[in-house]
């Protein structure tokens, strides 16, 4: 079966504070008779993230924030595999109203959340959101694609003007719109970046739509690192400690040295170094999970490219 004819699908487990603990959300579809929950097909061009965020406001009127992933499910659906990727979330606001796709939803204990699901692969989703931490995501994301750099050397435009000024390409721009609503996704409420402006541009929409404001790092620039990697490491380390959702936007050659400073900043075994690798092409990013009651912990990584 070609990689093509696989279905991509994305949703939440999302929970909220009841009498009696934790609940977890549950939707009813009539057209197929089962408790499950929400969830619905990536759209071509679309991010899984902003996917999942969209499913479960579409079947449920609810907001979410995403938290850390869940266990993908991956089964057979008339003929075709599906993976169906899942995320913990939170509830943020919404009210539920009937609609062509969910009938009724449910706000239920464990207990009775585990009992009420119709498949068993749910039941495993459900455990793994039971067991989910808090948490507060820390972004490292490279700029989206830019103009080459020796096209900008020869063009006109860019006579007397130095590479920092570099701008992004339409398909960059168009990455950069995408990613938007993937930062949304995490309610990501800082942004950093290069002063370069292809970073700036990249987090640019995100800054636009949420009305916040660009803390520019020119020690994590391709140029100001070239010249004092010790100081980018170093404010890479500082940035570690921020206690709220941010993204770090930069550039590939300065992307080793992020990576190396943050690894020694949560002191991992060598085997979990590896979620730190640097490679990552044009607008793709790494997620790291930390442990809202322990930032130097990190519960989960993810790691999405363009």
């Amino acid at each position: 079966m070609a990689a093509t004819d696989k279905i991509i699908a994305a949703g939440a487990v999302v929970t909220r504070e009841g009498p009696k603990g934790p609940e977890y959300l549950l939707v009813y579809r009539d057209y197929r008779d089962d408790w499950t929950f929400p969830k619905g097909k990536v759209e071509s061009g679309e991010h899984i993230l902003a996917a999942a965020v969209r499913e479960v406001r579409e079947e449920t009127g609810f907001a979410i924030e995403l938290g850390v992933p869940l266990p993908t499910q991956t089964y057979k659906i008339e003929g075709r595999i599906k993976d169906s990727h899942y995320w913990f979330a939170k509830l943020l606001s919404g009210t539920f109203v009937p609609n062509d796709e969910v009938n009724e939803i449910a706000w239920l204990t464990f207990d009775d959340a585990a009992k009420k699901l119709t498949y068993e692969h749910d039941v495993d989703v459900l455990k793994a959101a039971a067991a989910a931490k808090a948490t507060t995501p820390m972004v490292v994301l490279r700029h989206t694609q830019s103009v080459k750099r020796a096209e900008w050397a020869i063009s006109a435009e860019s006579l007397h003007e130095p590479d920092a000024y570099r701008p992004l390409t339409s398909v960059g721009r168009i990455q950069a719109g995408m990613l938007s609503s993937a930062l949304a996704a995490y309610g990501i409420s800082e942004l950093h970046s290069s002063d370069s402006v292809r970073c700036r541009d990249t987090v640019g929409p995100y800054a636009t739509a949420r009305s916040l404001a660009i803390t520019l790092e020119p020690s994590l620039s391709e140029e100001q690192h070239l010249d004092s990697p010790e100081t980018a490491s170093a404010r890479a380390s500082e940035l570690a400690a921020i206690d709220s959702a941010f993204v770090l936007c930069t550039h590939r050659p300065v992307m080793p040295t992020v990576m190396e400073a943050l690894a020694n900043k949560f002191e991992l075994e060598t085997e979990v170094k590896k979620a730190f690798d640097p490679a990552l092409t044009p607008g793709s990013m790494v997620v790291y999970h930390r442990d809202l009651s322990d930032l130097t912990k990190i519960v989960a990584v993810e790691r999405h490219m363009h």
